[in-house]
C-alpha cells in the first residue's frame, strides 16, 4: 500500500528544501524543482562527508576502528584460511576473485575476518562485501581513517564452505584528485576454523539471489521508478525448511531514509504473489554520515559489518509451490521522491540475499496444504499534525501482521509448520520552513516466531527494536556559484543522535540450540564549521575546518550461547573531538569485559 502526500505538503517541503543552498536563508533563490543531473541540487538533509588531510593522530597500536561486538572463540588455535592478503582497491568497483580450498574437517565455529587500511590520503567511507559462491557472507563498510577490523560468524554456512570455494570481496572506491579524494584501501580477508564437533542439522543447499553479471548477489539499483525486483526460483524437491536472509542498503537521498517524508522503508517479500515477510532495515550510519567527526574513532552500530540478520521463514510458503517467483518491494520510495521534488532515481537501494535450504532429496514432497494464510499491511503516510509559524510537524504510523500455517506431506513423514511475523513503526518529524532544522524520530518494533512439528522439527525466534532519534541544524551559504557541481559553501552544523537497538535471535532443532542477544546504547553530540566542497547533492568534502567538537559514547551487552555454552560481553567506548588539527579524535574509553558461560564455546 503506497501512501500519498497532500499537495500542500509537497509544496511546503519543496520550499523548505530549496532554501539552504540558495544564498542567504532569508532570501531563497528559485532553483528548478527537478534539476538536471549535472546541476547543483538543494541540500536535502544529512550529508555523507569526507575530509581532506586536516590532521591525523598517529602512534596507534592495533586497530583504530573496530566493532564493539567481539567473539570469544574456543580456547584453541584456529586453522587460518587466507582468502586475500594485502589486496589493493584503488579507483575500482570490481571485486577481487579467489578460489580457495577449505580442507575437510570438523569445525564447531567458523569466523570470517575483514581488516582494512586506508592509505594515500582522503577517501569516503565505502561499502565492503564478501561473497562465497555468490552468497553474501559479510555486508559492511569501511572507516574513513587509518584502519579497521570486523568479524562475523559464518558457521551457519559450514556446508557451503567446503572444498574449493570461489570467494569475491570488494571495497569499491572513487578516485578524484581534483577534489582531494586520493585515498585507497588495502584489505585482508581470512577464515578462522575452530576444530570441534560440527553443529548438526545445518542448511545444506544455498541459492544466492539476484546474482549479477560479476557472479555475486546484488540487485540492480531499486529506485522510486522501479521499486520492485523479482526472481524465479526452483526449490529442490525434498526441501523441508527454507529461510531467506536479506541485506539492505539505502543510497543517495535514501542513505538517511528515516529523515525523509515518508520515513517508513519496509522491505516487503512476496512468494508467488503472497506477502511472505517484511524486513525492517536498520539505520546503519557509515563513518562519513551526518557528522563524520562523530565516528572518529568510535563508529556507529553495524557500520563495519552487520550483526543482526534479517530472516524471513518461507517454509510454510512451500505449500504454494516449489517453482516460485520471489519478489521484493521497498515501500514509499515514490512518495518521497514526489514529496521532496527530487528525481526518483536518487532514492535507490541495493539488496543482497540468499535462500538457506534444508534438503533431503531422498524424501520428496508429495503433497501440501495451506491451513492458514493471512497478511495485512498498513501505512498511514505522513500526516501534518501541526503547521505553525516555526514550521511543520508530521507523524506517521505503519504496521503489518503475517501468519502462515501449512501441512507438508513427504514420502516419509509429514510436517506442520507455522510462521508469524508482526511489526509496528512510529514516526515523529519536525522541520522549519527555512530547511535548516530537523528532528526525526523512528521506532520500529518487530518479532518473528516460527515452529515446525513432525518430520523436521525446529523453532525460530527473532525479537528486535530499532529506535533512532536525530536532531540537526545547519547554516550553509554558497561562496561559489551553486548551479553546478562542485561548488563551495561555508557551513555550520550542530546536532545529536541516539540509537538504542535491541536484538534477540534463537533457533533450534534436534541436537542444536543457538541464541544470541545484542543490546546497544549509542549517543553522539557535537558539530563542526568550515568550508565544504559539494560534489553531489548528498555528498561533500570538508576542505577547511574552523571548529570541531563531538562526544560519542557507545555501550553494548551481548550474549552468545550454543547448546547452553558461550559468553557474555560488556563493552563501553567513548570518542572525543576538540581540535581542527587532530581530526582523528581521541579514544577516551575502550573497555571490554567477558564472562564465560558453562565453560565457553567449544
Amino acid at each position: 500500500m503506497r501512501s500519498s502526500i497532500p499537495a500542500l505538503v509537497a509544496v511546503l517541503l519543496a520550499v523548505l528544501l530549496m532554501a539552504p543552498m540558495a544564498g542567504a536563508v532569508s532570501s531563497p533563490r528559485a532553483y528548478p524543482q527537478l534539476p538536471a543531473a549535472h546541476e547543483a541540487a538543494p541540500y536535502p538533509g544529512p550529508l555523507n562527508l569526507a575530509a581532506r588531510d586536516l590532521g591525523v593522530a598517529g602512534n596507534h597500536d592495533g586497530y583504530y576502528s573496530f566493532q564493539a561486538f567481539r567473539y570469544v572463540p574456543p580456547n584453541e588455535t584456529p586453522t587460518v584460511i587466507w582468502i586475500g592478503k594485502n589486496v589493493v582497491f584503488n579507483h575500482t568497483g570490481l571485486p577481487y576473485n579467489a578460489t580457495v580450498y577449505i580442507p575437510p574437517g570438523n569445525y564447531s565455529l567458523i569466523l570470517l575476518n575483514m581488516s582494512i587500511r586506508e592509505l594515500g590520503g582522503t577517501q569516503y567511507d565505502t561499502v565492503a562485501y564478501v561473497f562465497a559462491n555468490g552468497t553474501p557472507l559479510l555486508w559492511g563498510s569501511t572507516q574513513e581513517i587509518l584502519n579497521s577490523t570486523t568479524t562475523v560468524d559464518v558457521t551457519l554456512f559450514e556446508n557451503l564452505l567446503r572444498g574449493p570455494v570461489r570467494f569475491q570481496f570488494m571495497v569499491p572506491n572513487g578516485y578524484a584528485p581534483s577534489i582531494g579524494i586520493t585515498g585507497y584501501y588495502v584489505a585482508n580477508v581470512s577464515l578462522l576454523l575452530y576444530k570441534g564437533s560440527p553443529p548438526p542439522g545445518l542448511p545444506n543447499y544455498f541459492i544466492p539471489l539476484f546474482v549479477n553479471k560479476l557472479g555475486y548477489s546484488m540487485t540492480p539499483s531499486i529506485n522510486a521508478y522501479n521499486d520492485y525486483v523479482e526472481q524465479q526460483v526452483t526449490i529442490p524437491n525434498g526441501t523441508y525448511r527454507a529461510w531467506l536472509i536479506l541485506y539492505t542498503k539505502g543510497n543517495a537521498y535514501d542513505e538517511f531514509w528515516y529523515t525523509n517524508i515518508p520515513a517508513v522503508r519496509y522491505v516487503k517479500v512476496y512468494y508467488n504473489g503472497h506477502l511472505a515477510g517484511v524486513v525492517n532495515p536498520f539505520e546503519t550510519i557509515y563513518t562519513g554520515g551526518i557528522d563524520l567527526f562523530w565516528w572518529k574513532p568510535v563508529p556507529s552500530i553495524n557500520t563495519l559489518s552487520f550483526h543482526m540478520p534479517d530472516i524471513v521463514d518461507l517454509t510454510p510458503l512451500l505449500a504454494y509451490g516449489l517453482n516460485a517467483t520471489l519478489a521484493i518491494h521497498i515501500a514509499d520510495l515514490l512518495a518521497s521522491s514526489e514529496a521532496l521534488g527530487v528525481p526518483g532515481t536518487e532514492f535507490n537501494w541495493n539488496l543482497g540475499g540468499v535462500l538457506l535450504l534444508w534438503v533431503n532429496s531422498s524424501n520428496p514432497l508429495v503433497g501440501a496444504k495451506v491451513i492458514t494464510g493471512q497478511a495485512s499491511y498498513h501505512d498511514s503516510g505522513p500526516l501534518i499534525m501541526n503547521q505553525g509559524v516555526a514550521g511543520l510537524y508530521f507523524q506517521e504510523g505503519a504496521s503489518y501482521f503475517i501468519n502462515y500455517t501449512s501441512l507438508l506431506e513427504f514420502e516419509h513423514g509429514q510436517e506442520v509448520v507455522s510462521s508469524q511475523q508482526e511489526g509496528v513503526a512510529t514516526v515523529d518529524q519536525a522541520y522549519n520552513y527555512a530547511g535548516t532544522f530537523a528532528y526525526n524520530y523512528l521506532d520500529e518494533d518487530f518479532t518473528v516466531s516460527s515452529w515446525a512439528q513432525g518430520y523436521g522439527p525446529y523453532r525460530l525466534w527473532v525479537s528486535a527494536n530499532w529506535p533512532v532519534t536525530l536532531y540537526y541544524d545547519f547554516v550553509a551559504i554558497p561562496i561559489t556559484p551553486p548551479t553546478r557541481f562542485p561548488y563551495n559553501a561555508t557551513f555550520l552544523q550542530n546536532g545529536s543522535i541516539a540509537l538504542a537497538p535491541t536484538y534477540a535471535l534463537s533457533y533450534a532443532w534436534p541436537g542444536y540450540n543457538f541464541t544470541e542477544s545484542l543490546n546497544y546504547d549509542l549517543s553522539a553530540v557535537g558539530g563542526f564549521a568550515g568550508i565544504l566542497e559539494f560534489i553531489n547533492p548528498t555528498g561533500a568534502v570538508i576542505i577547511g575546518l574552523t571548529s570541531n567538537n563531538a562526544l560519542t559514547q557507545k555501550s553494548l551487552t551481548a550474549e552468545v550461547l550454543v547448546n547452553g555454552r558461550g559468553f557474555e560481553e560488556n563493552a563501553y567506548l567513548e570518542g572525543f573531538q576538540n581540535s581542527t588539527v587532530n581530526t582523528a579524535g581521541y579514544l577516551m574509553a575502550n573497555q571490554f569485559s567477558y564472562q564465560l558461560i558453562n565453560g565457553g564455546l567449544q
